[in-house]
């Protein structure tokens, strides 16, 4: 088995700086490069190794200020991803610079320096040069030690086309002819920071004007034409720059803030230094026609990726096994950022959906440890989770909200502050925090970073309190870890907070107690059968976030087998006047899975019931918003339409919403965006072959982001067998972009009516489908793997999956397997009995 070791280049050699000077030719997709390196040797060498990979090294030297210069042979090992340069002779310790000549190529994998195109407004097909570096790509634009914690500063040139727009980390410092109609382009070198973090965008985009902000010039790139769609990610840009500068303590480290807008992008964003790039739909928005979903994506991502450059680029892990904590914290950082940008919007229930999908992981036998051993690249991309970045941010929410918001802040601040431009693991935050709060974090967090899984609480009445206990929860079998658990409670006699340490312990309280006061617990609670009576009587005195809980829950209970489906429908009954839309979407998601696997004689009596839960809630809403109605007030109006179309299978609702669609495809004006989605909804899921191309014209048609996509995934909702054949066939074909070619097929073979037709098209065409993806979401085509809960088809799923592994995504498709077979369970237990 390779180990971390397998990876690590030498450390005889150590780079300080790079200048390096990169002329692509976006007509022949390729580029050339030439870069000057500043090492320090620390022992006489005479083989200098380090990262290449597609790249053709021509020459390589080194010399000193002594004028001593030495020509080295080259030989590269294409598996490795390593080149060695040798020399005549060893040359001493000291300080040496190294010079490499060498070209590469412009890939479409949407890694490294790759190709990304669109057609301008005028009808053009148009190329630009792009990067995506992290985990371990740099190697593939330029020769580096590829290795977070070999840190150096960058001085980069670009030669480019006169006219085109470049970007890079610095600003930009000279601009020069360079002959044959180019200009070079020098920027500033950047701070000292890890090769994950470089990065250069070359194309003919379009800019905002820069807005100053408290001295940090900001701007927006983006493909012609989509200029109106950049004011919304300006503001919260400029609102997360200010917030993170206060929150930290620390001024923004970079000279600049650029964030560009790139049409083929494998992630949501990327946190270059300075030069943030994002999939489109995570940048720009048109407001007036984005759902409130669309426009906190946004927000949220924007605030992630500049939360990271403090957390992450200031401050960076020292080896892949603690990205983890770079994400993490990115992650709950953009919740406090956007939830003071916009407190309306209730940022901190909505994440309650996100704990629990990492729950959904993390119950399971083949769930993983926040931080495990890393060795290879596969193996870092493998990280990039919902364990990484859900569970991991709600844990330090938990955290934070046992030790104080103000206490967790200082210890951030102080562990920024002391280890600024360097290169830290876990250990190093927990022992900030520590010292700010006089808690045992460290005790604390080695029992949620180190082992899988998490606890439900119990919870009994006893004489003189209650009894609390810990426990495993698993879906499948049973589980033995415990935790240091921090727990805040609340009662009659007031709030408190514990730290369960062991199996159980009796705290006096009140009556009222609700456990996991607040809801940002990173545990389950079952209370015994009185005091579970007693919470539901009072369930309009709890948090939106604790009513959440109390659904989702229950819900994992029935997934158990702890309980039947009748209990939580029994449960959710009670739900029908519930205002939060969050815990609509909580309950509506049980009834959804059920749902999936109700049999025929089932299925319309439970269709039923979701029409007597909603209908009147849905009625009292309407169909138009009133006149100053919130954000999520609108929110809650399209869920309820989407499931009573859907779920509920009302007619009148999909009459009515596919007249509003009607009115949204004439041209029509100032339609409500949550109802016009929801109507979209609700027409594709009912919808025939001539909807779905429909979909596909006006996908192709659409002028924003959101547009294009939400088109393109009603299409792959539409439940006809040749919609789904001729989709699966476009993303064979390139007729879908690669960057979306992964949520296309997973939401196809997620599909009631058509996963199991397309799990064969997936056997079929395995190999030509996985090279239609570009290698870092390949994995993704199984995200909704578990609604295939067929038995046969489940078995013959988990056959093909063993004997056709995807590579870097093998610990992914365990998870998905067993949480397949525990629909497949939910199947037998309660498929006839609705």
């Amino acid at each position: 088995m390779a180990s971390e070791a397998d990876y690590r280049l030498p450390r005889t050699v150590i780079p300080s700086h790079y200048d390096l000077t990169l002329t692509p030719d976006l007509d022949a997709t390729g580029f050339g490069g030439h870069v000057v390196i500043d090492i320090d040797v620390h022992e006489a060498v005479s083989d200098i190794v380090l990262n290449t990979a597609e790249l053709t090294l021509h020459s390589a030297s080194v010399f000193n200020d002594a004028g001593q210069r030495l020509s080295a042979s080259i030989e590269t090992d294409e598996e490795a991803e390593r080149s060695t340069l040798t020399l005549p002779g060893a040359i001493e310790p000291g300080a040496w610079k190294l010079e490499i000549s060498f070209d590469g190529i412009l890939n479409d994998d949407l890694r490294g320096f790759y190709r990304s195109v669109y057609t301008d407004p005028d009808g053009n097909e148009k190329t630009i040069a792009t990067t995506q570096f992290e985990a371990t790509e740099a190697r593939r634009a330029f020769p580096c030690w590829d290795e977070p914690d070999l840190k150096a500063t960058f001085g980069i040139t670009l030669v480019v086309d006169d006219g085109l727009t470049v970007i890079s980390n610095g600003p930009e410092a000279e601009r020069a002819p360079a002959g044959d109609g180019k200009v070079a382009v020098r920027f500033a070198d950047t701070m000292k920071m890890s090769t994950y973090l470089v990065a250069f965008i070359v194309g003919e985009l379009e800019v905002t004007e820069t807005v100053d902000v408290d001295g940090i010039p900001l701007r927006i790139a983006y493909p012609p034409g989509k200029g109106d769609l950049t004011a919304f990610a300006l503001d919260i840009a400029a609102h997360s720059l200010r917030y993170y500068a206060q929150y930290y303590d620390i001024p923004y480290p970079g000279g600049k803030m650029d964030k560009i807008a790139i049409p083929d992008f494998a992630w949501g964003a990327m946190e270059n230094l300075g030069a943030v790039t994002y999939r489109e739909t995570a940048l720009l928005v048109d407001v007036n026609k984005a759902t409130q979903t669309e426009m906190m994506r946004v927000a949220e991502v924007i605030a992630h990726e500049i939360a990271h450059m403090w957390f992450g680029d200031l401050v960076t892990m020292k080896w892949w096994n603690g990205i983890w904590l770079n994400e993490a914290f990115a992650t709950f950082a953009s919740m406090k950022c956007v939830d003071a940008w916009r407190p309306e919007w209730k940022v901190w229930l909505t994440f309650s959906s996100d704990r629990a999908h990492s729950m959904e992981t993390d119950a399971l036998a083949s769930t993983r440890p926040i931080e495990f051993p890393v060795a290879s690249p596969e193996e870092a991309n493998a990280m990039f989770d919902s364990l990484t970045y859900e569970k991991g941010a709600s844990v330090l929410r938990m955290l934070e909200q046992y030790l104080g918001e103000e206490a967790f802040r200082l210890g951030v601040s102080n562990y920024l502050k002391e280890h600024a431009y360097g290169n830290t693991d876990g250990d190093d935050l927990w022992s900030a925090l520590e010292a700010a709060s006089g808690e045992p974090v460290m005790e604390i967090m080695k029992t949620w970073i180190f082992q899988g899984g998490f606890p439900r609480v119990g919870v009994d009445g006893e004489p003189g309190g209650y009894r609390i206990t810990q426990e495993q929860f698993r879906y499948l079998g049973e589980g033995d870890r415990q935790w240091k658990l921090p727990i805040l409670l609340r009662s009659a006699d007031g709030e408190q907070r514990i730290l369960l340490s062991d199996d159980k312990v009796t705290v006096d309280a009140g009556s009222d107690l609700v456990v996991n006061a607040g809801g940002d617990g990173y545990y389950r609670v079952a209370y015994s059968a009185d005091l579970q009576s007693d919470i539901r009587s009072r369930l309009s005195t709890l948090t939106g976030e604790e009513r959440y809980n109390i659904v989702s829950d229950a819900w994992a209970d029935v997934l158990k087998g702890g309980s039947r489906a009748a209990d939580y429908l029994a449960l959710v009954d009670e739900f029908g006047a519930e205002s939060e839309v969050d815990v609509w979407q909580k309950v509506l998601a049980g009834l959804g899975e059920l749902d999936r696997i109700a049999s025929s004689d089932s299925r319309p009596s439970l269709q039923r019931f979701v029409r007597t839960l909603v209908g009147a809630k849905a009625g009292e809403m309407g169909w138009e918003p009133s006149e100053g109605e919130d954000d999520r007030s609108r929110k809650l109006r399209g869920t309820l339409i989407t499931a009573l179309g859907n779920l509920g299978d009302d007619a009148e609702v999909q009459r009515i919403s596919r007249q509003v669609r009607e009115r949204v495809e004439s041209g029509e004006t100032g339609l409500d965006p949550e109802v016009a989605d929801a109507a979209l909804s609700v027409v594709a899921a009912n919808g025939d072959f001539d909807d779905f191309e429909r979909f596909l014209a006006l996908s192709d048609a659409s002028q924003t982001p959101q547009e294009v996509v939400k088109y393109l995934r009603a299409a792959a909702t539409v439940p006809d067998a040749g919609a789904a054949e001729k989709l699966f066939r476009m993303v064979l074909d390139g007729g879908v972009r690669r960057q979306d070619s992964f949520w296309v097929v997973a939401l196809m073979l997620g599909s009631r009516e058509n996963g199991p037709r397309v799990w064969d098209m997936v056997k079929e065409n395995w190999d030509e489908l996985l090279e239609q993806i570009p290698p870092a979401t390949g994995r993704r085509i199984l995200d909704l793997l578990p609604y295939r809960s067929e038995p046969e088809v489940a078995a013959d799923i988990e056959a093909w999956l063993a004997d056709h592994p995807i590579k870097g995504g093998e610990k992914y498709a365990d998870q998905q397997i067993e949480l397949m077979k525990v629909r497949v369970g939910l199947r037998s237990r309660e498929a006839t009995s609705l």
